[in-house]
């Protein structure tokens, strides 16, 4: 307790005032008051921590005067001083007058000094309790209402893509039904001249298709609007199948492929085919995005317990400290991510995985590149 505490010491007695406050002067800020009325005029216009009361006055005894304290200001401590064992007195002013303590007559300096000392250590804590709750309520507003407006602005940001998405994929259809019929005039020799710059056109147009693929399915797993359909799938048969779409990309890259995979009764779970092969083609497109020509890429899958894990490691440039620890975040404005186009694409595929019940890892191997760790339920 660093500040110098006000006491408020009740007594008819003017002898008893002088001696308390000739005492404790040195210790508090000493107010006194000869009267019951007089208490509670100083009351209205003090800020007092502490109340001591005299029980044998006339007009008001000392607990009807505390009972009218507690009630007006309840904040400070109080205490009943009397020179008589009364204990009809002593029990009404702890079950009505809530005091903290009572002293008897004639009180010794050193005890009545620990009592305050105790009382106003007592107030002292219920302030800072009472402070701390406010605080701590204003907080709690506050992150509620900061809470409603993300919750608001997720709405919108979803409601966005959902308008943005249609918006742009019909004029998106014309110019892949442009590109299909381009292809088809640009057989002719005279055109071959201008094909490079068609083939930069169609790789930009189903770049952005797959992209705005992505943003959608990206809204639907988070607004809920897309249920699972699981069923009963072997990993191992899926992985092969998602090879084989890849095998022209890894043929362009001279990048080796290397399977290891589990006994294939074991290796089989409930999941949603599509969304699986989505998200390992993803893992795998990246994988081969970033390894250099003659590359090296490695899948395999084992079992553990009651989990299919898929493992699939490269080894290109590996993931850098800002990728690792934003990489699942959707829309994110990290440098390192928006260079390496991933943001979108592994945001999705945890999605997906979260929507499964299942974990994803990613990781740097030892002795370089990186490792996309996917687990299943069995």
């Amino acid at each position: 307790m660093n500040r110098r505490f006000t006491i408020l010491y009740v007594d008819d007695e003017i002898s008893n005032l002088n001696v308390f406050k000739n005492t404790f002067r040195r210790d508090y800020n000493i107010i006194t008051a000869d009267s019951a009325k007089l208490g509670l005029e100083i009351l209205e216009r003090e800020n007092i921590d502490l109340i001591l009361s005299d029980q044998r006055m006339p007009e008001m005894n000392g607990v009807d005067f505390l009972k009218i304290v507690m009630k007006k200001r309840p904040e400070p401590s109080r205490i009943l001083i009397t020179a008589f064992t009364d204990f009809g007195a002593l029990k009404d002013a702890v079950n009505e007058a809530k005091i903290f303590q009572y002293i008897q007559k004639p009180w010794e300096e050193e005890d009545i000094k620990q009592i305050i000392d105790s009382a106003l250590e007592y107030y002292h804590l219920k302030q800072i309790n009472i402070q701390l709750t406010e605080e701590l309520k204003n907080k709690n507003i506050e992150l509620e209402r900061l809470n409603n407006e993300l919750i608001e602005l997720d709405k919108i940001k979803d409601q966005f893509l959902q308008i943005i998405s249609h918006e742009i994929r019909t004029p998106l259809n014309g110019l892949l039904g442009a590109m299909s019929l381009f292809r088809e005039i640009f057989d002719d020799e005279s055109l071959r001249e201008h094909k490079d710059i068609f083939n930069i056109l169609e790789v930009s147009t189903q770049k952005f298709s797959r992209f705005l693929l992505v943003a959608q399915r990206i809204t639907a797993l988070k607004t809920q609007k897309y249920k699972i359909a699981p069923e009963r799938v072997n990993l191992n048969r899926l992985i092969k199948d998602t090879v084989a779409n890849i095998e022209e990309s890894l043929s362009g890259k001279k990048i080796q492929l290397d399977i290891n995979l589990c006994n294939d009764d074991k290796c089989e779970c409930f999941i949603e085919k599509k969304l699986i092969e989505i998200c390992i083609s993803e893992i795998l497109d990246n994988a081969i995005k970033y390894s250099e020509s003659n590359g090296y890429i490695l899948i395999k899958t084992r079992t553990d317990e009651n989990k299919c894990i898929v493992e699939i490691c490269d080894n290109g440039p590996g993931f850098s400290e800002n990728v690792s620890q934003n990489i699942f975040k959707p829309f994110v404005t990290d440098d390192d991510i928006t260079k390496q186009g991933m943001g979108l694409n592994l945001a999705l595929i945890k999605l997906i995985i979260d929507a499964h019940h299942g974990n994803i890892q990613i990781s740097n191997n030892k002795k370089g590149g990186a490792k996309v760790q996917l687990e299943f339920l069995i």
